[in-house]
């Protein structure tokens, strides 16, 4: 997708033709991996979810990456190396600023939510399994919780 921007945006210049044909391709490109990324949601769950139903992580991060993705394309084709629709050159850098801290900083987000969500479920789990003990009360590497590895 960068490298048929970027073609787009240096080749297309005086040729609006080999522009729009750039920006059609890099759509499909993207339509590609969305379609590609709906297809892990399905595999992922063994069927048992789809784009626009299902409840896993695995899930929400997907179409978060998604929905976080799909303003570029349309910034890029309003934006000077598109069709030069927006021409302030502070609006569109800010522009590109504001859409690449709202994708990554989302996703970075949820990621921690994620990560933060399994501690507290792995913490729980191993507060009400009970201490494998020879008899003291104490697990042999002396905690009352059960090491990683006999969770399972």
């Amino acid at each position: 997708i960068l490298i048929l921007g970027t073609v787009g945006a240096f080749f297309g210049a005086e040729l609006l033709a080999v522009k729009l044909a750039c920006y059609i391709m890099g759509c499909i490109v993207f339509l590609v991996m969305v379609w590609f990324n709906r297809k892990q949601i399905i595999e992922y769950s063994n069927g048992q979810e789809g784009f626009t139903q299902g409840d896993s992580e695995f899930r929400k991060a997907t179409i978060l990456l998604i929905v976080t993705w799909a303003p570029f394309p349309l910034w890029y084709f309003f934006s000077p190396e598109g069709l030069s629709i927006i021409t302030n050159t502070l609006i569109v850098q800010l522009g590109w600023a504001f859409l690449n801290i709202v994708a990554k900083f989302a996703f970075i987000f949820y990621m921690q939510r994620v990560k933060d969500m399994y501690c507290n479920r792995l913490k729980t789990k191993r507060e009400l399994q009970p201490a494998k003990t020879g008899g003291g009360g104490m697990a042999s590497h002396g905690s009352m919780s059960p090491p990683v590895g006999d969770l399972d």
